[in-house]
């Protein structure tokens, strides 16, 4: 059993290394691995943010979890978890290692690895152009759970017999002055707003009576 674990936001979990309890998504990782819930029953893994997948989570090694003392690796992967993924919907129960925690998990002997040992495989998953994005706290309350790049936008067109309609956007880029983003539609409009799903499209913010909204220009 895990002790501590906490709800988090997405935010908090993103580019965080945590410990995972077994479950069958990580059984079936462990079975694709020749291994068994009885070589240890947990995982430690790293938190990155897969542009279609969403919130996924890289498997880095395979432990054992006791009471009152830290987690004792069994085997470490050496490409890295490269097959080891967890989605959204996989985690199951976790916790995020404090930085304390990560730091002691960075030394080097027979039982433990280099938890930071080759992470450029996480570039790929990071591009400027998103990381940017993802670091506007603003667009959180428009985020969708477990997408991180993908935000509600509202379509609305000056005409009466449009009611205005909420769609998702994955968010692709920012402009230079941080104003506005270009993004695909995702979803086909109910109604005809000159714009279908797969399109890219401008999204800016829009202040309301309301409150804030996130709108598409439409022309």
């Amino acid at each position: 059993m895990i002790h501590g674990e906490t709800h988090y936001s997405d935010r908090q979990i993103i580019s965080r290394w945590a410990i995972f309890e077994s479950n069958p998504a990580i059984g079936r990782i462990l079975a694709g691995r020749g291994l068994s819930p009885s070589d240890g029953h947990g995982m430690i893994g790293y938190f990155y943010v897969d542009h279609e997948e969403g919130l996924s989570v890289r498997i880095h090694a395979l432990c054992r979890i006791d009471p009152g003392i830290p987690p004792q690796i069994v085997t470490n992967f050496e490409d890295h978890g490269e097959d080891c993924i967890l989605r959204y919907d996989e985690f199951g129960e976790f916790r995020l290692f404090s930085n304390e925690e990560a730091n002691n998990l960075l030394l080097s002997d027979d039982q433990r690895w280099n938890l930071f040992e080759d992470q450029r495989w996480f570039i790929y998953y990071d591009p400027e152009k998103l990381h940017e994005i993802r670091n506007r706290v603003d667009l959180d309350q428009f985020r969708a759970p477990g997408y991180f790049d993908d935000v509600s936008v509202v379509l609305f067109l000056k005409d009466e017999n449009h009611v205005p309609e909420i769609v998702w956007v994955r968010l692709e880029e920012m402009a230079e002055d941080g104003t506005t983003f270009q993004g695909v539609l995702l979803n086909e409009p109910d109604a005809d707003f000159g714009v279908h799903e797969g399109d890219m499209i401008t999204v800016r913010f829009a202040e309301h009576q309301d409150g804030r909204y996130l709108v598409a220009d439409l022309g």
